[in-house]
C-alpha cells in the first residue's frame, strides 16, 4: 500500500509571494503614474507662467507701438506704482507720469492683471519699467507672471525693447540713389525711388521703385533697366522682385517723422547739455580730444564753410560726462566738424590740422548745414558714438583732408548728403556709420570712395537719434529673479 505525499504547504507559499511581488509592482506603477502626472501639471504650470511673462513683454510692446513715448508719460495698467524720485510721490498705474523724472518701485508686488483661467489655476502678471542707461531710445520691461494659488508657479523675465533706428541702415533716402563703380556699400540700403549700385553692394537693397545694376540713365532706373537681385550679396529687391519691397516693407518709411530730432535735441543741450547760440558768428568748428572733451572754436569771416574758413577763433573747452551718459551739442549757426588744413586759432594757442576722436556718446543738431571738415575716429576701447543731425544739408567740406576717414551716424532732413565740389580733387574717402538723407547726394570730390555699415550701431546708438515709427524689437530678454510678491 502506498503512503501519501505529505503536504507541506509550499506551493500557498509560492502564490503569496507572487501575489505580493504583483501588488508591489501595481503600487510602484501607480505612484509612478500620480508622480507623473504630477511632474507633468508642475511642467505645465512653469510653461504657462513663462508664456504668460512673455505675453505681458509683447503687451508694453503693443503700447510702444502706438505711443513710443509712452514709457516716459504713463504709468501703464499693468505696471507697479511708481514712486517720483524727485517729487518723492507715488503715480498710481494708468496715470499720467511726468516726463524727465526718475522713478523707483515698491519692495513688493502690487500691481497684478489676470490673462486667463486655465485647468491649473488662474495666470496673471506684473510689469516694472526702466531706463537704460547705456541707450536713451531703449527701455528695460520686466515681466513677472505667476499661475495658481495654493502654490503658485512665479517667472519672470526682463527685455530690452528698442525701435528700429534709421542708424540700422546704411543708407535711407527718401530720393533716388546712386552708386558709382568704385563705391563699395556694406549695410542695407533702402530707397523710396530708385537705387543704381555700379560698384560692391554687400548688404541687402531696397527700392520702392526700382533697383538697376548697369544703368543707361545714371540717377535712376529706367524700365529697359532690369533688376539683378544677384548683384547684391544680401539681394535686391524692388516692385519687380519676389518677394517684393512691398513684402519687405508693408509700410514704407516715413521720412517726415524723423522732423521732431531738432527741437528734442535743442532741449536737451539747453537742460544738460551744450548749447552754441551767437549772431555775431557765422558757424562754430568743433573738434573731440580724446580724454572726453570738446573744443568749441567760433568762426567769422565766413561765407561758406564748405570752401574755406575765415577766422578760427579762440577755443573753449567743454567736458562730456563719464560713463557713456547722452550727451547733446545744439548749434544755431552751421557747425563744422574739424578741418584739414593747417589752420592757427586767433589766440595761437592751437594750430594744424583738427581731427576728432570722440570719447562718450553724443549727438549734434543744427537747424542749418552740418560740415565735415576733418578726420573722425572713437577712442579705442570705448562704447563711443557720434550722431550728427542737419535740419538742411550734411557737406563734406573742401578744407578736409585729401584722404578722409570719418565715423559718425549722419541724417540730413530736408536737403542732401554730398561733397562741397563735384569735382574730384582728392583721393580716397572711407565713411563708416549711416547715412539717412532727404534729397539723396554723392561724394565725387573723392576719386574712391567707401561706404561701411558701422556694426556697433546695432546696439549702440546716437543719444535721440530719429527712430523708425511703429518698429519696435526685442534685442534680448533672460529670465531673472521675481521681485518680491
Amino acid at each position: 500500500m502506498r503512503r501519501r505525499h505529505q503536504q507541506t504547504g509550499q506551493t500557498l507559499i509560492v502564490v503569496i509571494f507572487i501575489t505580493m511581488i504583483a501588488a508591489m509592482l501595481v503600487l510602484a506603477s501607480l505612484s509612478w503614474a500620480t508622480s507623473s502626472v504630477f511632474q507633468t501639471a508642475s511642467s505645465d504650470r512653469n510653461d504657462i507662467a513663462l508664456e504668460a511673462a512673455q505675453a505681458g513683454v509683447q503687451s508694453y510692446i503693443s503700447r510702444l507701438v502706438e505711443n513710443p513715448q509712452y514709457w516716459l508719460n504713463y504709468v501703464d495698467s499693468a505696471e507697479d506704482p511708481r514712486i517720483d524720485a524727485t517729487t518723492g510721490g507715488t503715480v498710481s498705474p494708468g496715470s499720467a507720469w511726468t516726463s524727465g523724472h526718475a522713478w523707483t518701485y515698491p519692495n513688493k508686488i502690487q500691481t497684478w492683471v489676470t490673462q486667463q483661467s486655465a485647468r491649473f489655476g488662474t495666470a496673471k502678471y506684473n510689469l516694472r519699467i526702466f531706463q537704460d542707461p547705456q541707450d536713451a531710445n531703449s527701455v528695460f520691461v520686466q515681466s513677472t507672471a505667476t499661475i495658481g494659488t495654493a502654490t503658485p508657479v512665479v517667472r519672470s523675465v526682463v527685455a530690452q525693447i528698442s525701435p528700429e533706428s534709421i542708424a540700422n541702415y546704411q543708407m535711407i533716402s527718401n530720393a533716388s540713389i546712386s552708386y558709382g563703380t568704385t563705391a563699395t556699400t556694406t549695410g542695407k540700403i533702402y530707397s523710396a525711388q530708385d537705387v543704381v549700385h555700379l560698384g560692391t553692394a554687400i548688404g541687402a537693397i531696397y527700392a520702392e521703385s526700382q533697383v538697376c545694376r548697369n544703368n543707361s540713365n545714371g540717377t535712376n532706373c529706367l524700365a529697359s533697366d532690369a533688376t539683378d537681385p544677384a548683384f547684391s550679396v544680401g539681394g535686391a529687391y524692388d516692385s519687380t522682385t519676389t518677394p517684393s519691397f512691398n513684402d519687405k516693407f508693408p509700410t514704407p518709411i516715413d521720412f517726415t517723422t524723423f522732423t521732431g530730432a531738432i527741437s528734442n535735441i535743442q532741449s536737451a543741450a539747453k537742460a544738460t547739455g551744450l548749447y552754441l547760440n551767437n549772431t555775431a558768428d557765422n558757424a562754430w568748428l568743433l573738434q573731440f580730444t580724446s580724454n572726453g572733451q570738446v573744443l568749441a572754436f567760433p568762426v567769422t569771416n565766413t561765407t561758406d564753410p564748405g570752401v574755406s574758413i575765415g577766422k578760427l577763433g579762440c577755443p573753449t573747452t567743454y567736458t562730456m560726462p563719464s560713463g557713456n551718459q547722452p550727451y547733446y551739442i545744439y548749434t544755431q549757426q552751421p557747425v563744422i566738424i574739424g578741418n584739414g588744413g593747417s589752420i592757427t586759432d586767433s589766440c595761437g594757442t592751437t594750430t594744424g590740422a583738427r581731427d576728432s576722436v570722440v570719447n562718450g556718446q553724443v549727438t549734434i543738431a543744427t537747424p542749418g548745414n552740418l560740415y565735415v571738415g576733418g578726420n573722425i575716429s572713437y577712442a579705442t576701447g570705448t562704447q563711443s558714438v557720434l550722431g550728427l543731425i542737419a535740419a538742411n544739408n550734411l557737406i563734406i567740406s573742401q578744407i578736409a583732408p585729401s584722404t578722409l576717414n570719418w565715423r559718425a551716424a549722419t541724417l540730413a532732413q530736408s536737403g542732401q548728403w554730398y561733397t562741397d565740389s563735384s569735382t574730384t580733387t582728392k583721393t580716397a574717402m572711407t565713411f563708416t556709420g549711416s547715412i539717412a538723407t532727404s534729397q539723396g547726394g554723392y561724394a565725387s570730390m573723392f576719386g574712391t570712395r567707401n561706404y561701411n555699415y558701422d556694426q556697433s550701431l546695432q546696439t549702440i546708438r546716437p543719444p535721440l537719434f530719429p527712430t523708425i515709427e511703429n518698429s519696435w524689437s526685442i534685442n534680448y530678454w533672460h529670465e531673472v529673479s521675481a521681485p518680491p510678491t
